[in-house]
């Protein structure tokens, strides 16, 4: 009975609040923070944190049940590595100092069906998402140095992949649901948002934190020159990325803007 009772006071509630707002179109901007689960924990242990946003349109003037895509980029990891290199050259060993730059990423993107109470102050929903996770490891060198001057340094620096090149991506199915609140100020025309998104994912490949550290450099010579240039690339070293499921915690903490 108080079952029965307590049910019947919330359709009544939703009632009244939807029939006396109107839903309107809304964006977010959030920061937010990635935490791996299960199989995907135990092979990366690595938090990711970056930005996303989304945008949400409703599915008729007073019915507070949105359509909306989310899209987000966050950090995976990433490395600055300083690596030297003896190359022979007319007999004698010359030292070679590299810096390089090694980052683990993700974007993802997801179609987003979402429900909220629009009470006047905070307004929680729930969520279902479906989308992608594309995984990636970039990596460049940032800086040539030799202390010899038998070794043209700028002309290493020109051969080289400076500009930096994807070593490794890949990408899975991502779905799951999600929910939080809606704190509105200013009429509800803008907000803070706090959430939070179980996802599960696919199966996917991607190096760690620890993984790119070993990364090493290749010395490379005829690089498209006529005068046989010193050149030089970074390679995974023979490490072969990693293969799991890619389920995860997404938490959000943003703003919200309504028009």
């Amino acid at each position: 009975m108080k079952k029965s009772i307590l049910t019947l006071c919330f359709i009544g509630l939703f009632a009244f609040v939807t029939s006396s707002s109107q839903a309107q179109i809304h964006f977010g901007l959030n920061l937010s923070g990635g935490f791996p689960l299960n199989e995907f924990q135990e092979q990366n242990p690595n938090s990711g944190f970056g930005v996303n946003l989304n945008a949400f349109f409703p599915f008729a003037p007073k019915v507070p049940v949105y359509i909306g895509f989310d899209f987000g980029f966050q950090g995976m990891g990433t490395r600055n590595v300083q690596k030297n290199i003896n190359v022979n050259i007319l007999t004698t060993s010359i030292p070679i100092n590299f810096d390089i730059a090694t980052s683990n990423n993700m974007v993802n993107g997801h179609v987003v069906l979402k429900a909220k109470l629009p009470l006047p102050l905070v307004q929680p929903y729930a969520e279902g998402l479906i989308g992608f996770k594309h995984f990636y490891t970039r990596t460049s060198i940032r800086d040539i140095t030799s202390t010899s001057s038998i070794i043209n340094v700028e002309e290493l620096r020109r051969n080289s992949e400076l500009a930096g090149e994807t070593l490794q991506q890949s990408t899975a199915l991502s779905y799951g649901f999600g929910g939080g609140f809606q704190i509105m100020f200013g009429g509800g025309q803008f907000g803070l948002n706090l959430g939070a998104r179980y996802l599960l994912g696919g199966q996917a490949s991607y190096y760690t934190r620890e993984d790119i550290r070993d990364f090493d450099v290749t010395i490379t010579t005829n690089n498209g020159t006529s005068n046989n240039e010193l050149g030089s690339t970074v390679g995974g070293n023979n490490i072969q990325p990693r293969t799991s499921r890619t389920d995860m915690i997404m938490a959000h903490l943003g703003i919200v803007i309504s028009l």
